[in-house]
């Protein structure tokens, strides 16, 4: 066997090693993504601010869209609202044990993780609704930025999370404190991750909007 016929197979042997390991997203987070990429109109007043993960989820594995956003397509698409992701700045690990040894050194130092890009025409929106996960019992640090980054005096601010068992774990009452001169709704959606991926979630979610006036 010559030496061109050795390299082709190794070549495809790496190759096939890299296409095993990694994942692609489903059809539910193919939708997702379109949605939250989608423009629905020039006039919106409701703005949908998210923060989430890609990567390995506790208790429900690899992802290409995160628990967080798939709630945020969810409210996107029945409101034809506008969008914002929030992106640090520095990408958190793909790997779950890793992403939560950095959450609690972000917790224990009170952390301002920064934030890709800003909203510049935050002014036009009446109402926030802001996502975020659950991480160590408490909002991830980078939502500490967004709220000290963006003037949300006078705005109707509601929230929705994600978890593994802890609910709100009490960031709704902690934000609302937060933004004393906002409107906070503090009766928040919060899903469970693997309930967020599914139409239950979907319908809890659009349910949760009409029970909020939307």
């Amino acid at each position: 066997m010559n030496k061109k016929i050795i390299s082709i197979m190794i070549i495809s042997l790496i190759l096939g090693c890299v296409i095993t390991s990694s994942y692609a997203a489903t059809s539910e987070e193919t939708t997702a993504n379109n949605i939250l990429n989608e423009k629905y109109s020039e006039n919106s007043k409701i703005l949908v601010v998210y923060f989430s993960r890609t990567g390995e989820n506790y208790n429900v594995g690899n992802t290409e869209v995160g628990n967080t956003a798939m709630i945020a397509s969810y409210i996107k698409e029945y409101l034809k609202a506008d969008s914002y992701e929030i992106v640090p700045v520095k990408k958190y690990p793909e790997g779950y044990d890793e992403c939560l040894n950095i959450a609690k050194t972000e917790q224990q130092e009170n952390a301002r993780p920064k934030i890709e890009g800003k909203i510049d025409n935050i002014d036009k929106y009446d109402t926030i609704i802001l996502g975020y996960p659950i991480w160590y019992g408490d909002t991830p640090m980078i939502i500490n930025t967004f709220l000290e980054e963006n003037k949300l005096d006078g705005k109707t601010v509601l929230l929705f999370n994600t978890h593994e068992g802890s609910k709100d774990a009490g960031t709704y009452s902690k934000i609302a404190q937060k933004l004393s001169s906002s409107k906070v709704n503090t009766n928040g959606l919060n899903i469970q991750g693997q309930t967020a991926r599914t139409a239950e979630g979907k319908q809890q979610t659009i349910q949760w909007l009409k029970e909020q006036g939307l």
